[in-house]
């Protein structure tokens, strides 16, 4: 039996008017008290096996969760915006970001990615992830991965998974049993 436990990061002091996918941005001052809520939600994290998405915004707190250095992996990085990165969204050309939105799923961002290559690569790291002899897992990453992982796992079409709600913070729980992966919750808070 393997428990994985899918983590997002706490919340950000960052200006929601601009685009961040993998860029680096601040954390907000309440980190120790969401860190340490979170911690509450993942009972057996001190004998598992950390990962991280490479922005400090995550690795920070899988550094809190476990008490020591974590390892990190590029397939848990946000949506890659590409050139968009870190540009006010009413900077970005409107014709451009308005076909990007009617086709997110399909349509690469100008030198960044689409959902559908994001899901590549995450659902890529969880099966080797899951192949492995791992007790327990903690992986500490963006709620667009949380909802890809979901995606796979529970078959949600790309179009429903904009609807999943995954809080700051927030904790859910997949369990791997004789081959079979169940979901034990979802943005748990």
């Amino acid at each position: 039996c393997v428990d994985i436990y899918l983590v997002r990061h706490t919340s950000l002091n960052a200006d929601k008017a601009i685009c961040y996918g993998q860029s680096e941005v601040h954390l907000a001052s309440t980190f120790l008290q969401e860190a340490s809520d979170t911690a509450k939600l993942i009972p057996d994290r001190h004998n598992a096996v950390f990962l991280a998405s490479p922005v400090r915004r995550c690795v920070q707190l899988a550094e809190y969760l476990s008490r020591r250095p974590s390892q990190s992996d590029a397939r848990l990085l946000d949506l890659n915006f590409g050139v968009w990165e870190l540009k006010r969204w009413e900077q970005i050309d409107q014709n451009a970001l308005d076909e990007w939105m009617r086709n997110a799923v399909n349509l690469q961002c100008p030198n960044g990615e689409s959902y559908t290559d994001l899901f590549n690569r995450t659902t890529a790291f969880f099966d080797e992830i899951a192949s492995k002899n791992h007790k327990t897992v903690v992986i500490v990453t963006h709620a667009s991965v949380i909802r890809c992982l979901l995606m796979y796992v529970l078959a949600i079409p790309f179009e429903k998974s904009f609807d999943i709600r995954i809080a700051y913070g927030s904790v859910s729980k997949f369990t791997i049993e004789d081959g079979s992966i169940g979901v034990d919750f979802i943005n748990r808070i």
